[in-house]
């Protein structure tokens, strides 16, 4: 069986109609169901990869994975066989097209805490059916007439308990998406799944998300895998604003900065990181960040506490003994005058 337009399978169930994409695995064709009058999406299996054990193998895993998943936001499967040697997986036509198609095009994109709810609602029914998906990413998000998205390609996603089919230090995934840890040969989880969504949020977000969307990202796209959110549950948390359970107060906690570095200090500390890492921040006003962050360091290792008299308008950093507080106005003032530079 070689698809083509015209050409049937299934005992003449399934008619393609269309091919819409192919990758380094498999080609994606519109077909119509026959036998319900619907339109399908077929995906068959390369020629190159249809005898090889270890690719059918990871064919049937797919739509087992995905056969056992049923969710608003996740791709349908309807059917799965092999006709003349070459595996086949009929799911549900999302007729949107992908997200990647709509970022390369720069087509209309979907409002971004939108599809991050239904990411993060398909990411969690993905994870309590036991399963890690390791390729999210725009090219495997579907969007149909109304711009909803729909998850799909669990090609390589496989339960938390299986035996991995790789070789030992073999990445998969896209590496813009992959986690790091994940990149650097460590094994795929929950929050490795939720990194990429954090990736493929901040690209449709843009340079201007919404303070909870943006606080959302952060927390998704930590570096740390335990500096982000435990679960789909808890990054949805962030988003709303609700209750954090207690597993994510806790990673709230291990974001949170060191003790004695919260309130002003804190907001000084991070204005001042934020600072140093654009591309412009001149050399003098580095210089001058380093020596006033120096002398907070050396008060709060003392134990410096309390109010004391206001440095007036003088744009560098206190004294070391000069009151905590003072030498706060002092580090703010150095920040804006270099920040306004």
């Amino acid at each position: 069986m070689r698809p083509a337009e015209g050409a049937a399978l299934a005992g003449g169930r399934y008619v393609f109609e269309r091919h819409l994409g192919s990758g380094g695995m498999a080609s994606v064709w519109l077909a119509r169901d026959q036998s319900l009058d619907r339109p399908v999406a077929i995906k068959v299996m390369a020629d190159t990869l249809a005898d090889d054990q270890r690719w059918l193998e990871r064919f049937k895993r797919e739509a087992r994975a995905a056969a056992a998943l049923s969710h608003a936001h996740i791709v349908k499967v309807f059917d799965f066989g092999i006709e003349e040697h070459r595996p086949y997986l009929v799911m549900a036509h999302v007729p949107g097209g992908s997200l990647r198609d709509r970022l390369r095009d720069g087509g209309a994109l979907p409002e971004p805490a939108g599809l991050a709810r239904e990411l993060l609602g398909a990411l969690g029914h993905v994870h309590a059916a036991g399963i890690v998906h390791r390729d999210v990413k725009p090219g495997n998000i579907l969007l149909d007439e109304h711009d909803r998205s729909q998850l799909t390609d669990f090609g390589i996603a496989r339960p938390q308990d299986a035996e991995t089919m790789t070789q030992t230090g073999m990445v998969l995934g896209t590496m813009r998406y992959l986690a790091p840890e994940v990149a650097e040969g460590a094994p795929a989880t929950e929050r490795s799944d939720l990194y990429s969504a954090g990736g493929v949020l901040a690209e449709v977000a843009g340079e201007a998300p919404s303070a909870p969307l943006k606080e959302l990202i952060e927390a998704l796209t930590e570096h740390d895998p335990e500096r982000r959110p435990s679960s789909a549950e808890d990054a949805l948390a962030l988003l709303d604003g609700a209750e954090p359970t207690r597993a994510m107060a806790a990673t709230r906690e291990r974001r949170a900065p060191a003790a004695g570095t919260s309130g002003r200090s804190g907001d000084a500390l991070q204005r001042l990181d934020e600072l140093i890492r654009r591309p412009w921040f001149p050399a003098a006003a580095g210089i001058l960040g380093v020596l006033a962050l120096a002398v907070i360091v050396i008060a709060l290792a003392g134990g410096g506490d309390g109010g004391g008299p206001d440095a007036g308008a003088a744009a560098t950093p206190a004294p070391a003994s000069a009151p905590l507080d003072q030498q706060l106005r002092g580090l703010d003032r150095t920040i804006d005058a270099a920040a306004s530079r």
